[in-house]
């Protein structure tokens, strides 16, 4: 057998070495990169689709809300217009409560849903079908009866449903006859009040690889927000071996496929992945999809790009094996490492090279593609980036619109003095705290003496205009920063002072009664005095054992009705 000379040897080595290392280093890169290109563009999908969905649900409720909520307070109007007549005698209060009924009962709410009223013992005073019934023993009815006012959601199931669905209910009380007026219907039969404007061009915004987008379909199959195709059906389309996967997604619900899919203007027909989630109330498919080629675009070219690598180093390797060893072993070893580097997830490699010749072209060959797979995963960043700036941007003006709602809702709309409901809510926590460090509280409740007869006589608008006087006069003359001051119902105000003594207590009653007073508000309706004066009931909480927040508010009571039988203009006290 003829030996083989040095150089045939070092030719060989080489070549062998050259095509081991480089066969090595096209199938490792090949394969880490094109699972990390595949869980990146997977995971990004899947972010897409899931932040999309909180920013459509986000306005979906932000839109109903708003919408029941404007539908109660119309309705509203409509009962204390009927309730004014009443008063004036202008129809029998039983005559205004059918008005009001008729007017209620012709309306309807979404495709089923309706008006109906009940009141804090739970018995429908209106209903389609239940009229009269308790219906108390429902967990949404009680929480109705505590709340009184605002918006719920709750699951629901007809007896002719399969399943319970999500509703939605908006409710405003009408104290004087103890009206819960409930504003009700299934969440899904709100789809049209939806604006697709607030959110379709956040959608379409975001781009997926070179021609990826999402976008929203119906269990029609109706597309709803797409780049090229909106309001187009695809509900029968299939793939080339004539399965309905448009079906497929709708039966599914959740989860990802793979499909065919020719956008208008393509040539032809090609694998698309798509990630798509169901969003019940509007009956949406969210759906984020790319096509297959576009993910494994940059493994092809790097696949091709290490094939040419081969190549020349397989073509080049004798001639420089025979001139001299050592300068191409080198570069080749300073490839090695950087390709480890990069196996290893270290994308900052560059190779250094001022040659020209085909190690240079090598070098600038894989230079050039980590660089470009650095910047893929830069961009997946960015997109990722702005989604979610702008999902934060929507949470915020969601936020801001929430706390609006919330300080209206605890706001007595004709005083501008905190409601009822805000009162128990605070009375509650201030009892809480004063049992617990111990802290004396006092409750300061006041009546306007004779205040029915200063609306028969000035008239309504003018009772209006001495109640918001006499709420301005008493939060005024009680601390600002410590004091507590909401209206309790008609003529009637009370206030809670924290860690506040008898005599503090009663100082600050007085100094309220004597300030209304100097006011010198005409009034001679009254049987005490030419101007509007106010009676006052105060009680003191000093003792922590035994005792329970309804006694203390019952005696505060007992001691305005002193006040009011002893003569009116004046502070009583109770101790408790």
């Amino acid at each position: 057998m003829r030996k083989l000379g040095f150089s045939k040897q070092i030719m060989l080595l080489l070549m062998s070495l050259v095509i081991i290392c480089t066969v090595l280093t096209e199938v490792i890169s090949y394969s880490m990169t094109s699972k990390l290109n595949n869980n990146l563009v997977m995971n990004n999908l899947q972010t897409l689709t899931e932040s999309t969905y909180n920013l459509i649900d986000s306005s979906v409720n932000a839109s109903i809300k708003n919408h029941l909520r404007a539908i109660a307070e119309k309705n509203k109007n409509i009962v204390e217009l009927y309730y004014e007549k009443f008063m004036t005698g202008e129809l029998s209060e039983l005559e205004a409560k059918q008005a009001v009924e008729s007017i209620l009962k012709s309306q309807s709410i979404g495709e089923t849903g309706y008006i109906y009223i009940v009141d804090s013992t739970g018995v429908l005073i209106e209903h389609p079908v239940l009229k009269g019934v308790n219906i108390s023993s429902y967990d949404f009815i009680q929480r109705q009866i505590d709340k009184k006012d605002g918006y719920m959601e709750y699951l629901w199931k007809n007896p002719e449903d399969e399943i319970a669905r999500d509703k939605v209910l908006y409710m405003t009380y009408f104290e004087p006859w103890d009206y819960i007026i409930s504003i009700s219907s299934y969440k899904s039969e709100f789809i049209n009040l939806v604006n697709t404007n607030d959110f379709k061009d956040n959608i379409l915004s975001v781009t997926i690889g070179k021609t990826g987008y999402m976008h929203v379909m119906n269990s029609s199959g109706n597309l709803i927000i797409h780049p090229k195709q909106e309001g187009v059906s695809i509900y029968n389309y299939t793939d080339t071996e004539g399965n309905y996967f448009i079906q497929e997604i709708i039966q599914k619900k959740n989860g990802s496929i793979t499909y065919p899919w020719k956008n208008p203007g393509e040539e032809g027909y090609k694998d698309k992945i798509v990630i798509y989630k169901y969003y019940e109330p509007m009956d949406w498919y969210l759906c984020s999809g790319v096509y297959i080629d576009e993910i494994i675009e940059p493994i092809e070219q790097m696949k091709k790009r290490l094939f040419t690598v081969f190549c020349f180093i397989f073509s080049l390797s004798a001639l420089i094996a025979l001139i001299y060893s050592r300068i191409i072993l080198y570069p080749i070893k300073q490839l090695i490492k950087a390709t480890e580097k990069v196996i290893g997830g270290e994308f900052d490699v560059r190779i250094k090279s001022n040659r020209n010749d085909e190690i240079g072209e090598l070098t600038k060959i894989f230079n050039d593609m980590i660089y470009r797979i650095k910047n893929y995963m830069e961009e997946l960043k960015i997109s990722n980036s702005q989604l979610e700036e702008i999902n934060t941007t929507l949470e915020k003006k969601v936020k801001d619109r929430t706390r609006q709602l919330e300080l209206l809702s605890n706001q007595d709309g004709l005083t501008g003095l905190f409601n009822r409901r805000k009162l128990d809510e605070y009375l509650e926590q201030a009892w809480i705290k004063s049992l617990e460090y111990k802290e004396p509280l006092a409750i300061v409740m006041i009546d306007i003496d004779h205040f029915k007869g200063y609306n028969d006589t000035y008239g309504h608008p003018a009772g209006d205009d001495c109640l918001k006087m006499v709420a301005r006069t008493i939060k005024e003359m009680l601390r600002k920063e410590i004091d507590f001051v909401a209206r309790y119902g008609g003529e009637e105000f009370l206030a809670v002072l924290k860690n506040t003594d008898q005599d503090t207590a009663l100082s600050l009653a007085e100094q309220v009664r004597k300030g209304i007073e100097d006011l010198k508000i005409p009034h001679s309706a009254s049987k005490i005095s030419n101007y509007v004066t106010i009676s006052i009931g105060v009680c003191t909480l000093n003792r922590f054992a035994n005792n329970d927040l309804k006694t203390f508010i019952e005696l505060t009571d007992e001691a305005l009705y002193k006040a009011k039988t002893e003569g009116r203009n004046q502070v009583k006290v109770h101790n408790y």
